[in-house]
């Protein structure tokens, strides 16, 4: 029971990824970020979602800001556990977005501006691994060592001279490997809805409240079909039994033993048992399941115009409580793994963010940013690697995870400008937390593109970006049911991410 509430939670953690930002929150919500890394003092269109307060330095009128990325991550797991074949193993992730939108609407009169926002704040894409991954697979290596175990006594037993035995050693227990068709597919979008106002204080402060509607939906598909073991016993002098090497269910091969010539009754019996066993366990498997959920998040901001260079943004993201709902489509529950109608956390943390924007030169601006986001008051629905307990965030995060950007604009002529960008994130889970299912890793990410600006109603800005993670390592033990034996294994956790973005920018 523990493994299979553990595969659940792990389950949860691939399908709730996130692309740019902290650990279940996108903030990569514009193309005007993906080339310059840094927007928390924006005070163009889409700051509707990265500094609303600040849309109070907009022109009167109305203000769009439409954007599309397509996103492109690797995400790898590999294992160094001994029965896998090969060990240590390679799984490769695949994880894509490619059509990732954000849409920003403004209405802005005086001292008054109305805005909504529209974008994937957590997931938006989706992660697939076309062999599995080390959760599916362990304990179908398993087979061989246990069956390798059980089967050795026997061995043992037969290679007595007759009538007592064989008189040769019949090596039933020559299981040299496994073989299964495993592969799993998780998906997740998290849109968020934003409808807030701001206010113009003075001319040095604006002032922002609003709040997110957030719809939660993630879709798991997948199977582990025809497991089947590779055997090669003793070829007999004498018709004893009928039995070639070759692959095997393993039910039909422990039955296959048991009906071998001089297999004492009660053994027979005791192999039939476990050949039913073994039906139950490694009979195909299929998981069609589908989650949703929603939830609600008051947002505040505050804007400072500091004379004609210096703007800085402040906002604060409460959070958004999240208990989504499971569905079985036609019944198929993984065996069992996933129960119609059950409910799981998945919160999105409280955030707080920092922007400074300074003209350098007239032709030249430098941008930074801060954002702090607060996961250990947050619960993502996971448990503690030695219990199996679910645990609210506290338990398997040690410090809440962070970002610090940095990034130049340069206007090489009035419409044309030229941008890059550095953003560091840092995590503080711990080991507990890691999995080869959901796992968070430092990284740096660069970026850069261009925005032209044909007249003053009109902008389209391109950019591409570039994430590469400091890799992870878990050191953990995996226990041989059956056999009590306890192994130590040695994950390795790796990430990158390739980010294109496009977006237009209209005013009238």
């Amino acid at each position: 029971m523990k493994k299979q509430f553990l595969l659940i939670s792990g389950l949860m953690g691939l399908a709730a990824m996130a692309f740019g930002g902290g650990i279940v929150t996108n903030t990569n919500q514009s193309a005007a970020w993906v080339r310059t890394l840094a927007r928390d003092a924006s005070t163009d269109a889409d700051a509707v979602y990265f500094n609303p307060a600040g849309l109070i330095k907009l022109n009167d009128g109305f203000h769009f800001s439409l954007n599309s990325q397509s996103i492109f991550q690797n995400k790898d797991v590999t294992s160094s556990y001994q029965f896998l074949s090969p060990a240590p193993k390679k799984y490769e992730g695949k994880v894509k977005a490619p059509v990732f939108p954000g849409f920003y609407g403004t209405w802005k009169k005086n001292k008054i501006a109305v805005s909504f926002g529209f974008n994937p704040i957590g997931g938006g894409g989706g992660a697939e691994y076309a062999t599995g991954l080390p959760s599916f697979e362990e304990d179908i290596s398993d087979l061989v060592p246990i069956l390798q175990g059980s089967l050795a006594a026997l061995d043992a037993a037969l290679t007595n001279p007759s009538p007592a035995g064989y008189g040769f050693d019949p090596n039933f227990n020559n299981i040299t490997g496994y073989s299964a068709d495993i592969y799993f597919k998780g998906t997740s979008v998290f849109f968020g809805y934003q409808l807030g106002v701001t206010y113009k204080i003075n001319d040095v402060v604006g002032v922002y409240a609003g709040a997110r509607y957030v719809t939660a939906k993630n879709t798991y598909k997948g199977h582990i079909r025809n497991v089947e073991i590779d055997v090669a016993p003793t070829v007999p002098p004498v018709p004893l039994y009928d039995i070639p090497a070759g692959s095997y269910v393993p039910g039909d091969y422990m039955r296959a033993v048991a009906g071998a010539v001089g297999i004492p009754a009660p053994i027979a019996a005791q192999l039939n048992g476990t050949a039913t066993y073994l039906d139950g366990v490694t009979g195909d498997r299929e998981v069609d399941v589908e989650e949703t959920g929603n939830g609600f998040a008051p947002i505040l901001g505050v804007n400072l115009s500091l004379g004609d260079k210096l703007n800085i943004g402040m906002k604060y993201e409460f959070k958004t409580k999240l208990d989504i709902k499971q569905t079985i489509i036609d019944g198929q529950d993984g065996g069992g793994l996933f129960v119609q109608d059950s409910t799981v956390h998945s919160d999105m943390p409280a955030m707080a963010s920092l922007g400074v924007s300074y003209k350098i030169l007239p032709e030249l601006k430098a941008n930074a940013g801060f954002h702090y986001y607060f996961d250990k008051g947050a619960s993502y629905g996971k448990t503690l690697d030695a219990t199996g307990e679910l645990v609210d965030n506290d338990k398997v995060i040690d410090n809440n995870y962070f970002e610090v950007a940095a990034g130049l604009e340069y206007n090489i002529t009035e419409g044309l400008v030229i941008s890059g960008g550095y953003l560091l994130a840092h995590t503080g889970v711990s080991e507990d937390y890691q999995s080869d299912m959901s796992f968070s890793l430092t990284s740096s990410t660069f970026g850069g593109g261009l925005g032209y600006r044909f007249n003053e109603n009109l902008m389209v800005n391109v950019g591409g970006a570039y994430t590469t993670y400091k890799d992870g390592t878990k050191t953990r033990s995996h226990t041989i049911h059956g056999l009590g034996q306890q192994i130590p294994v040695t994950d390795t956790y790796y990430k990158n991410n390739l980010f294109f973005g496009i977006g237009l920018d209209i005013s009238f």
